[in-house]
C-alpha cells in the first residue's frame, strides 16, 4: 500500500455524517508509516461531482469523474481495504496535497 494509490475501503461502521459504505479513497499517508503500521490515512471519494468544496478536487477514477472529500480524511486499519484500483497522477496528487493543506488551515482557500 503506497501514497496516491486508489484502494475499495469498507468505512461501515460510521457515525453521524462520518462517509459511509465501501467506496474508493485515496492512501495519503506517507509510505514509511504506510510500510510499519497496520493503519493508513485515507481520504474518501465520491461520484457526486456537482459541487466542489474548499477542501475538495476532483480525481479521474478509471476513466470516471470522481472528487475526493479531505474534510473526510481518516485512519483506518488496513484491513478495511481491498482491491487496489491504480494511482492518482502527479497533478492528482499536488490536488489533493493542496486540498489537506486547505483542511488543516497550513494554507488559505482563496
Amino acid at each position: 500500500m503506497r501514497r496516491g494509490e486508489i484502494w475499495w475501503v469498507n468505512f461501515d461502521p460510521s457515525i453521524g455524517s462520518e462517509i459511509k459504505k465501501t467506496r474508493p479513497a485515496i492512501i495519503v499517508s506517507n509510505d514509511i508509516s504506510n510500510y510499519h503500521s497496520s493503519r493508513v490515512q485515507v481520504i474518501p471519494a465520491t461520484s457526486a461531482t456537482q459541487k466542489l468544496y474548499p477542501p475538495e478536487c476532483y480525481i479521474n477514477i478509471k476513466g470516471k469523474a470522481s472528487k475526493v472529500m479531505a474534510d473526510q480524511i481518516m485512519t483506518v486499519s488496513k484491513e478495511r481495504l481491498y482491491n487496489c484500483m491504480g494511482t492518482i497522477t502527479q497533478e492528482e496528487i499536488k490536488d489533493v496535497e493542496r486540498i489537506i493543506s486547505i483542511q488543516l488551515g497550513l494554507i488559505s482557500a482563496n
